[in-house]
């Protein structure tokens, strides 16, 4: 799995256009691709037009995120992307992507119930076996969701990823623990060899806008690169991978160039603290 990873959501797309430019992403060096069926069949559509403008790159050369429904648990269960089983939703995306696998399907989210995600991961096994994607993983799963999985004699596989929402600024204890955005989740991923990826890495999301952290802003000057840079550096030193999501070239180039200089410990820990 590549540390850098394109993603997109529908909630910005534009007519004629779409969030993230991915066919820009992979001609500038890129290969992981990130998606979900809930992000729409036009985004599916459009990364898959994408791939095909790039025949060059050999399909063992990408990697490929995509992300199942966990339902029932949320609004996502009720859009019509949803096909009502894992399988068929797998089938669907791959359809839509133009590709005969994924690299990994994450379980989206957890269902209403500890049970009900359980039943439902035993169902995304069962895909795997059958060719639909080449791992598995979850998305937004805390430390306890992720030991009880772990723990249950039904399950055979240990999620290969887990993707949350952390960055500067939201990733303690006071941030979105029940979700998976805090420090002791990470270190129980590492713990148990799952690779913890971090969507939101600027933190679009959650409003704690890496831009507007003064610390970070001051780091990129001494190092003579972005706040962006910075935000996106920290995690990787961390041997977390990221999702990003962006239209410009630019930021596209700027999010795949964050290996050609390093955080001092010091620095880091900088960081950790905010």
């Amino acid at each position: 799995m590549p540390y850098v990873n394109l993603g997109g959501t529908a909630s910005s797309v534009k007519k004629g256009d779409h969030y993230s430019n991915y066919s820009a992403y992979l001609a500038l060096g890129g290969r992981g691709l990130d998606t979900a069926l809930t992000y729409t069949d036009g985004i599916n559509r459009q990364m898959g037009a994408a791939i095909r403008t790039h025949p060059e790159i050999p399909r063992q050369d990408l990697f490929i995120t995509t992300k199942v429904p966990c339902c029932p648990g949320t609004p996502y269960c009720l859009l019509p992307e949803y096909k009502g089983n894992i399988s068929a939703d797998m089938a669907k995306n791959n359809q839509l992507l133009g590709v005969d696998y994924t690299d990994i399907t994450l379980l989206h989210h957890p269902c209403l119930t500890d049970e009900l995600t359980i039943l439902k991961y035993l169902e995304l096994e069962q895909a795997m076996v059958q060719g639909h994607t080449k791992a598995i993983g979850v998305s937004n799963f805390d430390k306890r969701l992720l030991q009880k999985l772990i723990n249950d004699e039904r399950t055979t596989t240990v999620p290969a990823v887990n993707q949350c929402n952390h960055a500067i600024g939201n990733h303690n204890e006071s941030h979105q623990p029940l979700a998976g955005g805090d420090d002791q989740t990470v270190e129980f991923c590492q713990q148990h060899s799952i690779v913890y990826s971090a969507y939101s890495p600027l933190e679009g999301l959650s409003g704690e806008d890496v831009f507007k952290i003064p610390k970070v802003v001051e780091m990129a000057k001494v190092h003579a690169v972005s706040p962006a840079q910075i935000a996106l550096r920290w995690l990787i030193q961390q041997n977390i991978t990221i999702v990003t999501a962006a239209h410009n070239a630019s930021f596209l180039a700027e999010d795949l160039d964050v290996f050609g200089f390093e955080l001092s410990g010091e620095e880091m820990q900088e960081l950790s603290d905010i």
